[in-house]
């Protein structure tokens, strides 16, 4: 009768730990020679495990020679591998460039393109679904990409914000610092990600017109201040009604205005009613740096909560939910939302 060596101690604790830890056959064996040395037949450790007896006695001499370590599975020839480190530092090359600098007419690199460059330039051919799984091996997704914004930057940046800071330190401890900014408000609803159930993707009804009214707003960064003004446009005439709205609520002391330098921001109009307005100044922001005005995020916070996923009876209602939204809010969550 053939039964496994008995193991030394060390070989006893390694070959419990290889029946816990290891999965598939390698676990398996480590079981079979554990009953083996505890007087199990290879017969009844075959059938046990349904395998044949021949397979049992192979692991029992492969472990009386070598111990636990040759119940291990050796490395096995087969075919080379194509995606070998060349392919793959090829492959990364060409998905950092431009295709059309390999001679492809496309503007991005598919799936099938890429197997033809590498056919073309390494002699290999892999399959789609080889070359789909390396892509997605090395970190890459397919996926749509993103509209960004230029990457130019106002030369007068400093120098604008520089006299923002001035103007702002210089101020009296009564004056009323602004930062302004415009929105619009559409009754076509705006979109947002929302829970639905599974299958049963919910449906936001369209007004089938669009309808848009312009929203002045202008927030008091020393004192959370929330003041706005509803107009039909966004020209220069519908901002001057806006400065004068603002001089109403801030009737006395000095107001600095701090906007951005849309066209009816700067028009002339403005500037001369400015002239005859001297308690009121106006700063303006470097261009293309929107997230410089808290405003941006009041805006955000409003279409969130009101204007996404659902569609109003008319412009009256929508407008209606608007001043009950700001209503409820206090200076406290202004200032928290405009992360001031």
């Amino acid at each position: 009768m053939l039964y496994a060596r008995q193991p030394t101690d060390d070989e006893r604790q390694e070959l419990k730990r290889m029946t816990r830890q290891e999965v598939g056959r390698v676990g398996q064996r480590a079981q079979m020679i554990l009953l083996s040395t505890q007087g199990h037949r290879v017969q009844e450790i075959a059938t046990l495990f349904g395998m044949c007896e021949a397979s049992i006695r192979f692991w029992i001499h492969r472990f009386d020679a070598g111990g636990p370590s040759e119940l291990y599975d050796q490395e096995r020839s087969g075919r080379p591998r194509k995606i070998t480190h060349q392919v793959l530092d090829t492959l990364v090359q060409m998905v950092q460039g431009d295709p059309r600098d390999a001679g492809y007419l496309a503007t991005f690199w598919t799936v099938a393109m890429l197997v033809l460059a590498l056919a073309n330039s390494l002699k290999v051919v892999i399959s789609p679904s080889a070359l789909r799984a390396t892509l997605q091996r090395i970190g890459l997704r397919w996926g749509r990409p993103r509209l960004g914004m230029p990457t130019k930057v106002d030369p007068e940046k400093a120098q604008k914000q520089w006299a923002i800071a001035q103007a702002v330190v210089a101020a009296p401890a009564d004056a009323a610092i602004l930062y302004a900014d415009a929105s619009r408000l559409h009754l076509l609803p705006l979109v947002r990600a929302m829970w639905h159930w599974v299958g049963d993707q919910i449906r936001v009804p369209t007004p089938g017109t669009n309808d848009t009214r312009a929203l002045f707003g202008a927030l008091n960064i020393r004192t959370g201040q929330w003041t706005y003004l509803v107009r039909p446009r966004m020209r220069k005439e519908d901002f001057v009604a806006f400065l004068e709205h603002v001089l109403v609520v801030y009737s006395h002391g000095l107001i600095i205005l701090i906007v951005d330098n849309y066209s009816s921001h700067t028009a002339h109009l403005v500037r001369e009613w400015l002239a005859s307005h001297p308690r009121l100044q106006l700063c303006y922001l470097p261009t293309r740096c929107s997230h410089l005005n808290p405003v941006e995020n009041i805006w955000l916070q409003l279409k969130n909560k009101v204007a996404a996923n659902r569609l109003y009876g008319s412009m009256k209602v929508l407008i209606e939910t608007v001043d009950a939204f700001f209503d409820e809010t206090t200076p406290v969550k202004m200032l928290t939302w405009a992360a001031i």
